[in-house]
């Protein structure tokens, strides 16, 4: 079944979003001074590339070329915590924007669950989003862990 346009764009939405989950995850792994933390991102990272890589995947399928600023930089070399410290950005931080970035990458899924007419793409948009929300789970469970994040 081809593509409606609504979920054509859907789709180049959410995909430009998992190049920026993935861009940022690899800087964040680069910066991160926690060395499970750079794991944390680090495995983030390649899990967005699965997303991305099925995403792509529905556009190619269709005939359709992505033209996306961030599928194609390059990643981040060597340690960059020192960086990171002169700027004062610290781990906190890094875990509150990747967990703010996840929630709004979720909603995006929710959105074109909900809008897609393909019940194959539907399924797999909702298999996605339960990941991203796995994902959520996995930097909300690490600033709880550090205290970064507190439920009363």
């Amino acid at each position: 079944m081809p593509l409606t346009n609504k979920e054509k764009t859907l789709i180049e939405d959410n995909l430009n979003a998992e190049y920026l989950c993935i861009r940022k995850y690899q800087q964040y792994a680069s910066m991160a001074s926690d060395s499970k933390l750079k794991q944390v991102f680090t495995d983030l990272a390649n899990k967005e590339k699965q997303h991305a890589s099925t995403l792509k995947g529905y556009l190619t399928q269709n005939n359709i070329t992505s033209n996306n600023i961030f599928e194609s930089f390059t990643p981040p070399q060597g340690d960059n915590a020192a960086v990171m410290q002169s700027l004062g950005i610290t781990d906190a931080q890094l875990l509150n924007d990747a967990l703010s970035t996840e929630k709004q990458v979720s909603g995006s899924y929710n959105n074109a669950v909900l809008e897609s007419v393909d019940p194959n793409i539907r399924k797999q948009l909702q298999h996605i989003q339960k990941e991203e929300q796995d994902h959520a789970e996995i930097l909300f469970n690490e600033m709880k862990n550090r205290g970064w994040y507190t439920v009363s």
